[in-house]
């Protein structure tokens, strides 16, 4: 049924109305394609976690017709809709996970899902401390291709910081690429927080995006750009990936 699931998932994926493609494409982004209702809400700017709920159940729903049998064997009348998609388990912080199923992330990525951007590496390096969880969930911020595209369809594809463009120095095949930086400090992040991408995230380049994040707490957009050498007319050119 592996391959069968990739197939069909690629079949529905296609199908799916925007709002659901949108929470499930974030689903597909996140840590091992893992995410809560009130994670996508706060990330999406969801009314209610309802409506994440309502996704990935309408995404199993969908699944489970084409199949006709449940991934797990279970009977009709036996399991929710999601189950089909999805595994999941409570956490005592974020509520209710779920976790999109191998060969529904294969037939995701299949239909196209993974085409919202180029992937990027790491854009910092996360530390193990105290705090470690608002960490990840800022990076799902940054790295989240919905929450990205508003950002960049209000802010362009320049940095703000030294004004470096990736498509008018290397061309077409770049075009687009940049890191996306979150505005709000870890302390100011309350569990309520809602991001808006339009306000809260910036288009930097990784070598600003690298120096933002020297201290702690991250310098401010301003304070980068106080940085940059006056007499200084080059443009810099970005980190090299070190994957």
């Amino acid at each position: 049924m592996s391959n069968i699931l990739a197939t069909i998932t690629e079949s529905v994926g296609k199908s799916l109305a925007k709002s659901d493609r949108e929470i499930v494409q974030s689903i597909l982004y996140s840590h091992n394609h893992s995410s809560s209702a009130l994670q996508l809400k706060s990330l999406l700017g969801l009314k209610s976690i309802v409506q994440a709920n309502s996704a990935i159940g309408r995404l199993g729903k969908k699944i489970y017709q084409l199949l006709g049998a449940h991934p797990d064997g279970f009977n009709s009348g036996e399991f929710q809709w999601w189950t089909v998609a999805a595994i999941g388990h409570r956490d005592d912080i974020l509520g209710f996970i779920w976790s999109l199923r191998e060969d529904v992330v294969l037939g995701l990525i299949a239909a196209g899902y993974s085409k919202s951007g180029v992937p990027l590496p790491e854009e910092v390096v996360p530390v193990l401390r105290e705090g470690a969880l608002k960490r990840i969930t800022v990076n799902s911020y940054e790295r989240n291709p919905v929450a990205r595209a508003r950002c960049l369809a209000e802010h362009g594809t320049s940095c703000v910081v030294c004004g470096f463009n990736f498509g008018t120095t290397y061309g077409a095949e770049a075009e687009g690429y940049i890191h996306v930086h979150h505005l709000v400090q870890l302390s100011d992040i309350s569990e309520d927080y809602e991001v808006n991408p339009i306000q809260d995230l910036r288009p930097v380049c990784p070598n600003c995006h690298a120096v933002i994040h020297m201290s702690n707490p991250p310098k401010t957009i301003e304070q980068a750009m106080s940085l940059i050498a006056p007499n200084n007319s080059s443009k810099p050119m970005p980190l090299r990936s070190t994957a």
